[in-house]
Formats: structure tokens, C-alpha cells, sequence
């Protein structure tokens, strides 16, 4: 049986390595982000009237994103030649609208996030490179909340709303804080939206609290394409990236540029995802450890034979709900909030009798 350790037992020999955050990590922080499948979920929850449905039958593909983008790049070829698209336009307004309602129901709010923020922006603190495959908001949430305490530590390129890829490797030089951590998303995300046929621009705004309502608002007012690539098999996964400038960057220069000392947590790198992990074996990592929950022996046997089929010396497992990992608080943080409590308490002891006076 392969044993399963502490996160804090081993957390200091991996401090200065990569992180790559799979859907297991948004589903520690809302069980809402337990879906198979958003297209599923859309029909689930209603979202996908019989018009809709069509459309991506006439695709033979069920991505929201890869059927936005075909309809997107469309109406730009067709106003460019100066052709009437009124078919093209309706089709994409009504996936659209199917998304866009199908994100709002099943996103976390940042006001249900928020407890969980200092503790992640904590975990992630330690790594030069963070990798989130999720196109959700959390680890997004999670890094502008830690440079409110850190200053300018986690960066992911963009000035505001560009990617600089051609410097990105300069970013992990420290500016405004004592450190720097980057952070990538291989599949896209949320923030970003399709300009041009091959770039990517960023969402920014002022307030994190109404972030996904500004993504939501800006992709149905201003007629925006999301960047993210949330189904698909390893093929149409590839075709997407291909796409897009900032996903080829990602996919090319950023997963075989990951360091030797690797933490995954929440990944359960399944077939559809051959294609991230041959790009980050071209990194050539010697040692990594995998979150694993409830000592599952199943998962860790097909974990480690992946891994040792990518030439990795020496993979271990930690226990995902361990103190520090991932959203769970840290010995020293419970220990600080178990001596505050107390102090409290003392107080209101203390207290009581001049209250009866």
C-alpha cells in the first residue's frame, strides 16, 4: 500500500517549484464545479432550447467555446467581405446566451469564495510557476487577493490587458514585492476573450467582488468571444490551443519550462489531457507530489505509472485535506486563530463581572 503524507511534512522541498491546479482544486472550494460536462449542464438546466441544440449538432461537437469561435470567426471573415451573415449572428447570440445563463447558475460567487482566497493565494505563494488547467475564477480570485497583502507577487503577464509574450520569462523577476509568482492557464479562462482571429485580451476591472458579473456583462454587451477551452477530446483540445497566440504560447514555451520539482493538486490527468502531459515531460521533472483524496490506492496506481512512464524518479502523494494544502488552513494559522479565540474568551471572563454590577 502506498503511504499518503502531510502536505507540511513535505512542503519545503518543493518551495521554488511549479503547481498545476486541476478541477479537483475548484471542487474544494464548491462542490458546484462538480460537473462532467457544461454543455450537460446547460441542458440540465435548461439552457439549451431546441434552436441552440441544433447549432451544435451542425458542429458534431458539444464545446462552447470551439462552436463560439467557428461562429465568431464567421461574422468577422463575412463583414470583411461584406457579406450578409444574419444566420451566423443569430446562432451566435443564442449559444451565447446559452453560456452565459449556464455560468451564471453554476460559478461561485466571490462572496462564497472569499474564505477560501487567503489560504490558497498561501499555497501558491511558495512556487515560481503556477499552471491552472480550470477556467473558473478561483485561482485568479486567489492571486489578486494575496497581491492586496503582498504586493505586486503574482503576475500573469498581461499589461493590463495584453499578454506579453515575448518577455514573459522577465515577469519572474520581483517588482513591487519580495518575490514573483506567474500564473498561466493552459485551456484559458474566464478573464479572457478572443480579439482579432489569434489574440487574447483580459476582462479587467476594478473590484474583484463583481468580476464575473462584469466577464458576464461584457461578454453580452460587447459582443465578446470567450478563450477558454472547457470539453472536448484531446484532438479538438489541441485545435483550440492552435487557435489562439496566447494558448500556443502557454502550451509551447510555458508546460516544457516548468521546473523539476512539481506539485499537482486536483488533477487526475485523464485521457483527454495526454496532450498537457507531454508537454510538461519535455521538463524533464524528477520529483512530484500529487494530492490524493481519501487515500485512494487506485487513483495513485494509475498516477504513479503515468508519471513513471514520463520519466519522473520519484512521485509522492499527500492528502489533499492535510493542514496548508490547497484551501485548508495551516497548522499555524489554526494555532493563531485557537490563541485568539482563547484571548477572547478571557476577555469576555473577565469581563462578565463588571456586567453584573
Amino acid at each position: 500500500m502506498m503511504k499518503v503524507k502531510q502536505w507540511e511534512d513535505i512542503k519545503e522541498d518543493f518551495k521554488g517549484g511549479s503547481l498545476i491546479v486541476g478541477n479537483g482544486a475548484s471542487m474544494a472550494v464548491s462542490k458546484k464545479f462538480g460537473y462532467k460536462s457544461l454543455f450537460e449542464e446547460a441542458s440540465k438546466l435548461g439552457h439549451l432550447t431546441n434552436s441552440v441544440q441544433k447549432v451544435f449538432q451542425s458542429f458534431d461537437v458539444d464545446d462552447f467555446e470551439l462552436v463560439l469561435r467557428r461562429l465568431w470567426e464567421a461574422k468577422l471573415v463575412n463583414k470583411a467581405l461584406k457579406i450578409e451573415s444574419v444566420k451566423v449572428e443569430e446562432s451566435y447570440q443564442k449559444v451565447r446566451t446559452a453560456l452565459i445563463a449556464t455560468v451564471r447558475d453554476i460559478h461561485v460567487s466571490y462572496h462564497d469564495a472569499e474564505e477560501h482566497l487567503e489560504h490558497i493565494y498561501k499555497f501558491m505563494k511558495p512556487f515560481n510557476k503556477v499552471v491552472s488547467l480550470n477556467y473558473d475564477l478561483i485561482v485568479y480570485w486567489a492571486a489578486m487577493y494575496g497581491n492586496h497583502v503582498l504586493g505586486r507577487w503574482f503576475k500573469d503577464c498581461f499589461t493590463p490587458s495584453r499578454f506579453s509574450g515575448d518577455d514573459w520569462k522577465g515577469y519572474s523577476e520581483p517588482y513591487g514585492a519580495d518575490g514573483a509568482t506567474l500564473f498561466f492557464y493552459p485551456h484559458g479562462n474566464l478573464v479572457l476573450h478572443h480579439y482579432e482571429f489569434s489574440s487574447v485580451k483580459k476582462i479587467t476591472t476594478r473590484g474583484m467582488d463583481n468580476l464575473l458579473d462584469s466577464i458576464l456583462e461584457k461578454w453580452e454587451k460587447k459582443d465578446l468571444a470567450p478563450a477558454f477551452v472547457c470539453e472536448g477530446i484531446q484532438e479538438s483540445k489541441q485545435q483550440s490551443i492552435s487557435s489562439c497566440d496566447y494558448l500556443e504560447k502557454i502550451f509551447y514555451e510555458v508546460l516544457p519550462n516548468l521546473e523539476q520539482n512539481l506539485v499537482i493538486y486536483g488533477w487526475a490527468m485523464a485521457e483527454q489531457d495526454g496532450h498537457l502531459l507531454e508537454q510538461i515531460s519535455k521538463s524533464k521533472p524528477q520529483k512530484v507530489a500529487v494530492s490524493v483524496y481519501q487515500n485512494d490506492q487506485v487513483f495513485m496506481g494509475k498516477i504513479k505509472k503515468q508519471l513513471k512512464d514520463i520519466g519522473v524518479e520519484k512521485v509522492l502523494f499527500f492528502d489533499s485535506q492535510s493542514a496548508g494544502a490547497w484551501n485548508q488552513p495551516s497548522t499555524k494559522y489554526i494555532e493563531a486563530q485557537a490563541k485568539e479565540d482563547a484571548e477572547h474568551q478571557e476577555g469576555m471572563i473577565n469581563f462578565a463581572p463588571l456586567l453584573n454590577k
